[in-house]
């Protein structure tokens, strides 16, 4: 019976698959992904009811003397970044996306953002929704903030700074639970608060920190589960094992991650039949997501070769493994001291192995990946998928130095039966000196996405001089409907210019053509798009800019008649 239950949720897919085509499947996941997020939240919450003993348990044993750092690094990293770390996008116009994902999730109930959108009387109209290729976990995480607080950029870039902090805190709590030693758990968790890629890029809207967050997730909830063996830890990490999986695209890696947990941690506990019986409720939930999978599976997101090859071996494993090493964007001393940690003694080996396990998965991931490279562009945000178990071994290296230092002073006599806490001061100063020498680096907004960042800053002070209920024709709605303005895709001027006549009709004229970021790159289909529009319609300048060889503009749009287009034309 209990096979047939996952040969059953294993038909439905196969089933779905070869009766839709990708695109009719696109609009089923439109609907379903949505639904889906908000049971397994409701999954999520029952669990965490079932646990809550455990979970108060858990925060009775720690020691007041205990939890005031605990509590204080992650605020003082919260108070750092909002002052110090320059809060803007990095990845154009993806963060955008996310955001109108959140915003059309929030508001419709729908998964996708909107390439055609309103504001009617305040209220947010999405006419036109494409389906996404990027997993909407992320997205739905925004728009439960949405829902309560309405939409507006800096929601997101709080929210992810929010989460960043508590991964600070899983990081303590998963090395707590394999060491239970709190002096290395603290290391772990300042390890791991300091690296500059997460300072960075926790002043963003991107998705890296809560892929990270939700697989420590997890992982603490699969070795509490082995080291306790309670079901009601086992039903919690079934439902939260998928949506974790729904963050990234790689995010799904958690899955075979889990079960090597369990083959590592435990491997006899996969023949209890209680395992498959709440691994239907994990199939359940992740049901959408393979289906997304597939749907996306086929586009090539730039790639102009398949999108995972050993073509790209050479290349990422060369950036991304001197990364670690080089001192320029990461504190070597941090990789010095998780490999102490993971080359130590016998001592906790498989937590260890598991550990390691975790590392290899999502650094390896992306050494296959087109654009998996760490120095290319801003993909060094995918470093940070790695950076949870790497300081969870530098935790465990440091308790490897104090050992060996208590060790070595009792050989000759020094100190005999003290544990040489002091070994961790010495250890403590050398992070937070790394941590010092990369601020200028963690301070500064970088050149990668200038041309985008001032289409991004101009295009919202141009919005200030047209009516709320004015249109803008644009490659990129969704960065105006973030900000409560009307927008749609620029090729409806040349494609549908029926539609535009009833948008001006219905907004009095207020329609208007965005010069942007994409008219003046070397693209030759943005090129003619935006050259067909100046010349099928008059354009009126509203407001214009330049930015190095960069020019900028928004334009009021009248229909000209057909003499002028004649004439024009002939010139």
């Amino acid at each position: 019976m209990l096979w047939a239950a996952h040969l059953l949720l294993l038909g439905v897919v196969v089933w779905i698959v070869d009766h839709f085509n990708p695109h009719e499947i696109e609009k089923i996941l439109k609907i379903w992904v949505p639904w889906n997020f908000i049971a397994n939240l409701v999954f999520i919450s029952v669990g965490l009811f079932l646990c809550r003993h455990d979970i108060c348990g858990a925060l009775k044993k720690l020691r007041r003397r205990r939890v005031a750092p605990l509590l204080l690094l992650p605020a003082s990293v919260f108070v750092f970044i909002v002052w110090a770390v320059p809060a803007t996008h990095r990845i154009y116009y993806d963060e955008d996306i996310y955001i109108n994902t959140a915003q059309t999730l929030a508001y419709a109930n729908r998964s996708g953002f909107c390439n055609y959108g309103t504001f009617e009387n305040g209220k947010y109209q999405p006419h036109w929704i494409a389906y996404n290729k990027q997993p909407a976990g992320w997205p739905f995480l925004i728009s439960l903030v949405f829902r309560f607080m309405g939409t507006r950029e800096m929601y997101a870039f709080f929210l992810n700074i929010f989460v960043f902090c508590g991964s600070i805190i899983m990081v303590y709590l998963i090395t707590r639970k394999m060491t239970a030693d709190g002096m290395m758990a603290f290391v772990a968790a300042l390890v791991y608060a300091v690296m500059p890629h997460n300072l960075i890029w926790a002043n963003t809207a991107a998705a890296e920190h809560a892929a990270a967050f939700f697989t420590g997730l997890t992982i603490l909830l699969a070795v509490i589960f082995l080291t306790g063996g309670k079901d009601r830890h086992l039903f919690l990490l079934s439902v939260c094992l998928p949506f974790a999986a729904q963050m990234r695209p790689e995010s799904i890696l958690i899955y075979p991650l889990i079960l090597l947990c369990f083959v590592i941690i435990s491997p006899g506990i996969l023949r209890q039949r209680k395992i498959w019986i709440f691994a239907v409720l994990a199939a359940v939930f992740i049901l959408p997501h393979l289906l997304h999978l597939y749907t996306v599976s086929g586009q090539k997101w730039g790639a102009d070769h398949s999108k995972f090859s050993m073509l790209y071996f050479g290349r990422n494993f060369s950036d991304n493994g001197l990364y670690f090493l080089n001192h320029r964007y990461f504190p070597t001393a941090l990789t010095v001291l998780a490999a102490i940690g993971l080359l130590g003694s016998s001592h906790l080996l498989k937590f260890r192995i598991l550990t390691a396990t975790w590392f290899i998965f999502f650094w390896g991931v992306f050494i296959f990946f087109y654009a998996g490279s760490y120095g290319y562009g801003a993909d060094d945000r995918f470093a940070l998928l790695a950076f949870m178990p790497l300081a969870v071994l530098a935790g465990l290296g440091s308790g490897r130095l104090r050992d060996k230092a208590v060790f070595l002073t009792r050989r000759i006599g020094i100190l005999p039966g003290i544990r040489l806490q002091p070994v961790y001061l010495v250890i403590l100063a050398v992070i937070i000196l790394e941590f010092v020498y990369f601020l200028p680096f963690v301070r500064q907004t970088g050149e990668e996405a200038w041309a985008s960042r001032h289409d991004h800053l101009f295009a919202e002070k141009f919005i200030r001089n047209i009516p709320q209920d004015a249109i803008v024709l644009t490659h990129n709605p969704t960065m105006f409907l973030n900000w409560g303005q009307g927008a749609i895709q620029a090729y409806t001027g040349i494609a549908h210019p029926d539609h535009i006549r009833r948008l001006l009709e219905k907004t009095n004229g207020h329609v208007y053509f965005h010069h942007d970021y994409w008219c003046n790159t070397d693209s030759k289909a943005p090129q003619r798009l935006c050259r067909a529009i100046s010349e099928k319609y008059e354009l009126i300048e509203v407001g214009r800019a330049r930015e190095r060889d960069y020019t900028y503009g928004l334009f009021q749009m009248r229909v000209r008649n057909a003499e002028e287009t004649i004439n024009l034309v002939e010139k």
